[in-house]
């Protein structure tokens, strides 16, 4: 089936959530009955965490190829349930180092308690993602958990080792992946590895969940400078503000022929940041990285041209559609 992304499509959440509404009600509830840590302040606060837990478009990828391939159904809920509550989990790690004090209109874990039991409740639910993961009695799937988690890991440390500087292209896209895209690699191979799929067909949805994570990162990076904060749940240019090199400051930079140091000065000055911020906002640069997203998400969909198309797929090609033209 060809799929060909355009800016003049635009999709919403409902046109693939309302296929897996129900599905992704059993997946929460099944975060929550793993997440009780016996402690009325944690409890609550890891609850809200739950609740405000967004699009849950990481499960619902991996219920959608879980119809596609056949897979058991209640071992598919188990690793969507995994999926999500590992996202969960780097969430309240991502919020504590970068010192964020919202998430989604909701106080972060770290703004509420200790910065050692934030840590300690992260830990948690990294390690009843891993429990819920298990309940597939699947080796290549708890091994499938364990790469996601270190590229993660990875992810998060070159961002950090790499604040207010512009380093390679190549570096920005191995850290969107760790960050980003290897957990939507999962939550695609995950469901396909239930189905017991032919190898080339699981490298196939593997394929497509990478780079659809990688586009929903750019996406994210471009939105960053283009949306508003009541949609986005942050002040605009966020990213920037706190020394993440994204690309549209790549295409930025390339399109005004600027060096990266003469940028990196004005970035790191409270007097110039924000004119910095309205610069790319206002070039084409945005613009561009969005193009590129939707390369990506093609490259995804076309991986999918081997296999047994059916409804379930349908449904993903819109969920697909919404992340490259969602504006939040």
């Amino acid at each position: 089936m060809s799929v060909t992304f355009q800016n003049n499509v635009p999709a919403t959440k409902l046109d693939w959530l309302s296929a897996v509404k129900e599905d992704l009600e059993r997946v929460t509830e099944k975060i929550r009955t793993v997440s009780f840590l016996d402690n009325e302040l944690l409890d609550g606060a890891v609850n809200m965490i739950i609740a405000g837990g967004g699009k849950r478009m990481r499960p619902a990828i991996t219920l959608l190829v879980g119809r596609a391939v056949g897979a058991d159904y209640d071992k598919t809920i188990s690793v969507a349930a995994s999926i999500e509550l590992l996202h969960t989990a780097t969430l309240v790690h991502d919020d504590l180092i970068d010192g964020a004090q919202e998430r989604r209109g909701i106080r972060t874990l770290h703004s509420k308690l200790p910065m050692g039991v934030t840590v300690l409740t992260g830990d948690f639910l990294f390690a009843q993602s891993a429990a819920l993961a298990s309940e597939a009695e699947n080796v290549e799937i708890v091994q499938t958990f364990s790469r996601t988690l270190v590229e993660i890991c990875k992810g998060e440390i070159l961002q950090a080792q790499t604040r207010w500087q512009i380093r390679p292209r190549e570096e920005y896209n191995r850290r969107i992946y760790g960050k980003t895209a290897a957990l939507f690699e999962a939550a695609a191979v995950s469901a396909a590895i239930l189905g017991d799929l032919p190898q080339v067909h699981r490298e196939a949805y593997a394929t497509f969940g990478r780079e659809l994570g990688m586009a929903f990162q750019i996406v994210d990076d471009a939105l960053d400078f283009v949306s508003d904060t009541r949609k986005l749940g942050k002040p605009a240019g966020h990213d920037l503000q706190h020394g993440i090199i994204t690309l549209p400051v790549f295409y930025y930079l390339e399109d005004n022929d600027l060096s990266p140091d003469d940028f990196l000065d004005q970035i790191q000055s409270e007097d110039t940041i924000d004119d910095a911020v309205l610069a790319v906002r206002d070039s084409g640069a945005p613009r561009k990285a969005l193009e590129e997203a939707r390369q990506y998400l093609q490259r995804g969909v076309d991986a999918l041209d081997i296999v047994d198309w059916s409804e379930p797929l349908d449904d993903l090609m819109a969920l697909t559609q919404y992340v490259a033209t969602r504006d939040y």
